[in-house]
């Protein structure tokens, strides 16, 4: 075992690191969601190991100060291993922070269906941080099955898909209400009800 070269092993010694650094960064989210061991034979010794990373943190100088500090280890890890190390960028996306008082009108909007409002650093990089590069944004989050999402097995219920629907409503209306509001303060004219 003292001459094995695992380079399985040093994937998983990696894919810890990664969940550690998150642990002890508040507001850090590091995500292993594809592993690979090549050849991929029960009774052969990975040669190859091939692994994705997804960090988020809603501050772009802590995440890429993360993400500099993985790539170190990463390498370390290798070495200590007796394994070669390749690191690859993707992609990277800047933090796209949701509107605050976008926010809070949908806070308002979940207080107001009767439901306990929380919060949640979403870092996400689908959609909303596409719709920020045209408008300000905001996420309500529905509740899945097992907290499963963006996966084939991604499960709602009907009675969730219904309060999100009466959130979106109420959300809509007090957004409606605050820009005639603001408007009615620029033109300082009243707005017939």
């Amino acid at each position: 075992m003292e001459v094995r070269r695992d380079a399985l092993c040093a994937a998983a010694e990696f894919v810890l690191e990664a969940q550690n650094c998150a642990k002890v960064e508040p507001g850090a989210v590091a995500t292993v969601g594809e592993i690979t061991a090549l050849p991929g034979a029960i009774n052969v010794i990975p040669g190859e190991s091939r692994l994705s990373l997804d960090l988020r943190h809603p501050d772009d100088a802590v995440r890429e100060r993360l993400r500099d500090r993985l790539e170190r280890r990463a390498g370390e890890i290798a070495a200590k291993q007796g394994c070669e190390h390749e690191w690859q960028l993707r992609q990277e996306t800047p933090a796209v922070p949701a509107d605050p008082g976008l926010s809070d009108l949908l806070g308002k909007a979940v207080a107001d269906a009767g439901i306990e409002v929380h919060r949640l650093p979403s870092g996400a990089g689908h959609d909303a941080a596409q719709m920020a590069a045209l408008t300000r944004i905001a996420m309500l989050f529905v509740r899945c099955k097992e907290g499963i999402s963006h996966n084939p097995a991604e499960s709602v219920k009907k009675e969730d898909v219904a309060v999100a629907i009466e959130v979106m409503n109420r959300f809509l209306r007090l957004m409606a209400e605050s820009e005639l509001a603001g408007e009615r303060r620029d033109t300082g004219r009243a707005t017939p009800a």
